[in-house]
């Protein structure tokens, strides 16, 4: 996976951003969630990029993007940033495609920050409030006790609580490369204040918003999602005017690394509808 290293940095209002291109084609941009980054989409990258010029780029605080004390990391300032850099990029109308805190960023990006985009695809989203697992939760209420815990325990935790979002055994090079930014001293710290900063209004707010959406747009949700229940796909799907709802058999809640070849199929097949590639 080490092609999929980002070579390029934008400076944001939350910090320095790493980004990069991939393949040709329609513009088609990818925003991960928690508590990841963009390497989730290496699978969709390595088979789609002959019909789509890709954008990947990692969120504020995670992946190789900068993280500092005080940072905002919260929900709203990733739809800003997102729009910011969408703006920088002077890109004409592309798709966006959110998974777990990217869904709410690409719909924040679209209905707050009024980003001009062509369709949007939301994956598994923290889209509807209330949203978190119990051990987030748990995290946001003690944040300063887990981000003082030894490094080795913090690592341990770390790699049970993602393995949770798996339907299949995730392989160790891939959960290196998820859990890697986390692992020193700032990387702790840095994943502890993105949960201490979850942002349960910000969801509230674009759940009013919902059913003025005016653009294509399409969810995928994995049937053995344990993090956001398929029902939470159903539910969001609902307020969305013309949504399509594909449930992906045997994939949790990371449903691009449980099945990327699926994933892959649908997203080229609502790509390509309204791209006509």
């Amino acid at each position: 996976m080490t092609e999929f290293d980002l070579k390029q940095s934008f400076e944001s209002s939350c910090g320095k951003i790493a980004h990069d291109v991939f393949g040709e084609g329609p513009d088609v941009v990818l925003v991960h969630g928690t508590p990841v980054s963009s390497v989730i989409w290496h699978g969709v990258l390595k088979r789609l990029q002959h019909r789509y010029r890709f954008h990947v780029l990692d969120l504020p605080g995670y992946g190789s993007s900068a993280k500092f004390e005080d940072q905002e990391v919260r929900l709203r300032s990733f739809a800003r940033v997102l729009a910011e850099w969408l703006a920088s990029k002077e890109l004409s109308r592309p798709a966006l495609v959110g998974h777990d805190f990217g869904g709410a960023t690409v719909m924040g990006a679209y209905l707050i920050e009024k980003a001009d985009v062509a369709a949007i695809c939301v994956s598994d989203g923290v889209v509807l409030s209330p949203w978190g697992t119990a051990f987030s939760r748990h995290v946001k209420e003690n944040e300063e006790v887990f981000a003082n815990v030894p490094e080795y325990i913090h690592h341990a935790v770390l790699e049970a609580h993602l393995k949770t979002a798996m339907s299949r055994t995730l392989d160790q090079a891939v959960l290196d490369r998820l859990t890697a930014p986390w692992l020193s001293e700032s990387g702790q710290r840095a994943y502890y204040r993105q949960v201490g900063q979850y942002d349960y209004e910000y969801t509230e707010q674009l759940e009013q918003l919902y059913p003025t959406t005016s653009v294509p747009t399409t969810v995928f949700w994995g049937e053995e999602d344990r993090w956001v229940d398929k029902s939470e796909g159903e539910r969001f799907s609902q307020m969305l005017p013309d949504a399509t709802l594909r449930i992906l058999p045997d994939a949790g809640h990371f449903v691009m690394l449980d099945a990327p070849g699926l994933f892959s199929r649908y997203l080229d097949e609502w790509l390509s509808a309204f791209f006509h590639v």
